[in-house]
């Protein structure tokens, strides 16, 4: 009979995510991420088989937790799907943190080139993100917040190229006023903002 397992799988990826978030895969070292898990290399192999398997679960748990929750609360609820848009940008950095870790799966994606195997995580999640865009775009059109003419599909790759772009950026400590006028100009791409959009 095998042993009970005493410790959180959910809270363990939820310490890898932020370890792999603030450092990378690469600045991560087992003894990172055994400090930070609380967990010996032979829990974690047990269970993850390596660090590339910790790293791919922690994706996939951050694309389920911190995308989709953020594409819901920004892209796909707001009553004002325009607003919820620029929200969607502004929120990356206007969140009080100094310095700012950034996105796990913009940093990620800089990095999949040593994690070929999270490369799926990696689409998974820009594809949630586009998808949320194509979403917002598509009900602002129907409620003519933007022009009835407006290409959404095309529109929502490059709301994902910019978004991905900014986020870098506030990875690298860009100053808000920066960050402000880019996000400013992804909005301007899409068509006029109505007073109270903004």
């Amino acid at each position: 009979m095998g042993r009970k397992q005493l410790w959180d799988q959910a809270e363990v990826l939820a310490s890898a995510m932020r370890l792999f978030r603030r450092r990378g895969y690469l600045g991560s070292s087992l003894r990172d991420i055994e400090e930070a898990t609380g967990l010996h290399p032979g829990s974690l192999y047990r269970v993850f088989q390596s660090k590339d398997g910790l790293f791919c679960a922690a994706l996939d748990a951050y694309n389920d937790q911190v995308v989709q929750g953020r594409v819901r609360a920004h892209l796909l609820e707001p009553a004002d799907p325009v607003a919820g848009i620029r929200s969607f940008f502004t929120s990356t950095f206007e969140t009080g943190l100094d310095p700012d870790p950034g996105c796990l799966l913009t940093n990620s994606a800089v990095e999949s080139f040593a994690v070929p195997q999270a490369a799926e995580g990696v689409r998974r999640g820009l594809e949630t993100i586009e998808s949320g865009f194509a979403e917002a775009l598509t009900r602002a059109r129907a409620l003519g917040l933007l022009s009835a003419d407006l290409d959404v599909e095309g529109s929502a790759a490059h709301l994902l190229a910019l978004y991905q772009g900014l986020l870098v950026l506030v990875r690298a400590g860009t100053p808000l006023t920066k960050l402000h006028t880019i996000t400013d100009g992804a909005m301007a791409s899409i068509g006029p903002e109505k007073e109270g959009q903004r």
